[in-house]
């Protein structure tokens, strides 16, 4: 900064080179600023936080010497740890089951451990943990969510949904094809706050189902491909690419699944790869930038899924049912 200058003359203060005034009221109020100031300094110096203990580095000397010169297969200790922490559960997943601490070790490791910092500051994923139980699982109430959720934060979805279950009985178990088309669409539109959209894609679903196109039994088929699952899912009136995924990743637990459709995941991908696309400052276009966004997450395959829930994080986006 340039010194300041007037008739009242240079005076040094606090290390800057300004002008006070020798008119009284000014001096004091130089001297208020002094004393504030000075009061400033004393209370962040009372208020500095103590240290936090520093973290037991079990990492040995070998270890660390190769991950120094960019080893691509030794992580941080402190992923080591988290993954460690995830080894004790029992396997996830629907028709296809893995075990999450070799999807999180994956996800840490692929693209030259692009992601390890991310999975170390974002810690174990809840991505497993908002789900029903595996014995329990009713694939029509699982995508009734879903298209309930469209379009919608995650507080607003929660909401629309406690009203659909409302407007069936009250208890989710209700939730039946049968119960849908014995019903009044508007009435249950209307009660439930759903748009007509949704209303006629819900109502489609349960005829689906009634006819035997759809059912839990389908749907569990454990030889049924990732692409048969979605193409019988987007026939669905109102069940899009983006649904379909949610199901996918929510409903079966598919370990493999990028939902490039869920402009969180397009953001966290733009964050954590630094990456431009042909949207609006550079945002990443779900048509537009296809290649570009199958590109930068083809080395977390099979493990996709979980790599899209940490590119969540990433946005600071809550994950669907979250």
């Amino acid at each position: 900064h340039e010194p300041w200058s007037n008739r009242g003359g240079q005076t040094p203060y606090l290390g800057r080179s300004r002008t006070i005034s020798r008119r009284p009221s000014l001096q004091r109020s130089g001297l208020l600023w002094c004393i504030m100031a000075s009061m400033a300094t004393r209370s962040r110096s009372l208020s500095t936080p103590r240290p936090r203990p520093t973290p037991v580095n079990t990492e040995t000397p070998a270890a660390k010497k190769r991950r120094a010169q960019g080893a691509d297969d030794v992580l941080d200790p402190r992923c080591e740890e988290l993954i460690a922490s995830l080894a004790s559960m029992p396997p996830v997943g629907r028709a296809q089951r893995f075990r999450l601490s070799d999807a999180v070790r994956h996800v840490a490791l692929a693209d030259g451990r692009r992601l390890e910092k991310v999975v170390i500051n974002c810690g174990a994923p809840t991505l497993y943990s908002n789900v029903e139980d595996t014995e329990d699982v009713d694939t029509f109430r699982s995508l009734c969510r879903i298209v309930v959720g469209q379009q919608l934060a995650g507080a607003a979805a929660k909401t629309i949904w406690a009203r659909f279950v409302t407007s069936l009985g009250g208890d989710a178990s209700l939730i039946t094809p049968e119960a849908v088309l014995a019903s009044d669409m508007e009435a249950l539109r209307s009660s439930a706050g759903l748009s007509n959209a949704k209303a006629r894609s819900i109502f489609d679903l349960a005829a689906h189902y009634e006819r035997g196109d759809l059912s839990d039994a389908v749907l569990l088929d454990p030889s049924l491909s990732a692409a048969e699952l979605y193409a019988k899912l987007t026939a669905v009136k109102g069940i899009g690419p983006w649904s379909a995924h949610m199901y996918q990743m929510f409903g079966l637990l598919q370990p493999d699944i990028f939902p490039t459709g869920d402009l969180g995941v397009r953001n966290g991908i733009k964050e954590a790869f630094g990456l431009r696309g042909a949207g609006k400052n550079g945002a990443l276009d779900e048509k537009r930038d296809k290649e570009k966004l199958e590109a930068a997450m083809a080395p977390f395959a099979p493990y996709r899924s979980l790599a899209a829930w940490y590119m969540w994080r990433c946005a600071d986006t809550p994950s669907f049912l979250e």
